[in-house]
């Protein structure tokens, strides 16, 4: 098997200075002390102290079918664990506890093969830490939360309500959107109002970069940007969190009606990884919860739940510059448009060097494969609810129904990468998101 690349190096947690040091009383004998530590089997026993590290564990990580480049996996932690060293093969791989899960990734495991890691757990948090370098950092402020790697802009969460121009949103959207070597990956209208390069069209100001959001809940328009128009009301963060293989915003927000009476909470978790700049990853999981009422979305095109904007060199009409717009299946540009496919990518030529973006289908959502609202003009969004507006059995309504008190949950994911998708492996990246390998603790 091969070598497991490291991307950083571990460290073991150290005391803190106040955890180290005791205060002891001058009239106690060096002797007593020896006979104290040795009653407490050698733990020393005055002041604040952490306890000894636990055992190391071996973690079992099985490739599968498919080989494995660069895929962020997780399991559950072990109890009380605060930080954890991982060791393959004699280096140190970058690991992070959090949420309840250690993180971290796997390089490169080919089909068929097994890796094992030798885990050790602690019940400590480090105060400091060498490998800043590559370290997904989150920045949160009254109206956004950054998130950098290793030091770059990777984007921006935006939940402040502001205005651009005439328009009002309503709606949290991330923007800028930074792929392989710092390309920004999606338009920049309407939230840069002026001053934009003359190839950016300014149709769909409700095409915020990167947002959630659909044309019909409870018959609410929680989708374009208007006085009848729902919105998403920010309630707070749970958790936001960063570290040498993760970051982590988890939002609460209500979806409401134009008055701002809530029809729907939603708990949307977005994950951003420490990957190489040649193929950064992102990760949406969004809980729906009927907790107002039964909640119906409605059968609609006008929808995502989640959509991209594209830059224009990516878009695979007159106006983009070689774009390529094509699905699973092997579809192209128009035909691709309310088609079923495990993902979609697009992609484009900027300064003669060829960039794009997938976005891939959980195989565990609604509908899979669901279909997608893409348009060869610059959106793209996976829309499992439009059946009656895309071709196909016009029959057949895709309302989806969350009962009063219920609550439902879709997974996706957005690559970014160099080249085409063929150049890109996109197909097997959607394995290592659908299909991840298999991880236990031995």
């Amino acid at each position: 098997m091969g070598k497991m690349p490291v991307l950083l190096t571990g460290k073991m947690p150290v005391l803190r200075r106040e955890q180290r040091e005791t205060t002891m009383d001058t009239n106690i004998s060096m002797k007593f002390l020896a006979c104290l530590s040795l009653a407490l089997a050698g733990v020393l026993a005055l002041g604040d102290f952490a306890a000894s590290p636990a055992a190391p564990r071996t973690l079992v990580v099985e490739a599968g079918k498919h080989d494995r480049v660069n895929v962020p996996v997780s399991v559950e932690a072990p109890a009380d664990a605060m930080e954890a060293d991982m060791i393959i093969d004699g280096k140190a791989v970058p690991c992070q506890v959090v949420d309840g899960k250690l993180w971290f990734i796997v390089g490169n495991l080919p089909a068929g093969k097994t890796a094992a890691y030798s885990v050790t757990s602690s019940d400590l948090a480090s105060d400091d830490s060498p490998f800043r370098v590559g370290w997904v950092s989150i920045k949160q402020s009254d109206k956004q939360v950054d998130v950098t790697i290793g030091g770059k802009p990777m984007t921006s969460y935006v939940f402040d309500y502001g205005k651009a121009g005439k328009n009002q949103f309503r709606r949290p959207y991330l923007w800028p959107v930074y792929g392989p070597g710092q390309l920004t990956m999606t338009r920049p209208y309407p939230m840069q109002f002026e001053n934009l390069p003359k190839n950016v069209q300014t149709d769909h100001p409700h095409h915020t970069s990167i947002w959630i959001a659909h044309g019909d809940v409870n018959k609410v328009d929680n989708w374009t940007i208007g006085p009848k128009s729902g919105w998403q009301v920010h309630k707070g963060f749970p958790l936001v969190a960063g570290g040498p293989v993760v970051g982590i915003i988890r939002e609460t927000l209500d979806w409401t009606d134009a008055d701002k009476k809530p029809n729907l909470a939603e708990t949307r978790t977005i994950r951003v990884y420490n990957l190489p700049d040649t193929g950064r990853v992102m990760d949406f999981e969004l809980t729906f919860e009927a907790k107002y009422g039964k909640v119906t979305f409605g059968d609609t095109k006008e929808g995502g739940p989640l959509a991209i904007r594209m830059r224009t060199e990516f878009q695979a009409d007159k106006n983009g510059d070689k774009g390529i717009l094509v699905n699973s299946q092997g579809q192209q540009a128009d035909k691709a448009w309310g088609q079923k496919a495990r993902w979609v990518d697009c992609s484009g030529l900027v300064a003669g060097k060829r960039y794009g973006f997938a976005m891939f289908d959980s195989a565990e959502n609604l509908r899979h494969p669901e279909t997608w609202h893409a348009r060869t003009y610059g959106l793209c969004a996976v829309n499992p609810f439009g059946l009656h507006d895309f071709p196909g059995d016009k029959k057949t309504r895709g309302d989806w129904t969350i009962e009063a008190g219920k609550s439902a949950t879709l997974r996706y994911r957005i690559y970014f990468h160099d080249g085409d998708a063929k150049q890109a492996g996109v197909d097997a990246r959607w394995n290592d998101y659908a299909q991840p390998p298999a991880v236990r603790w031995k």
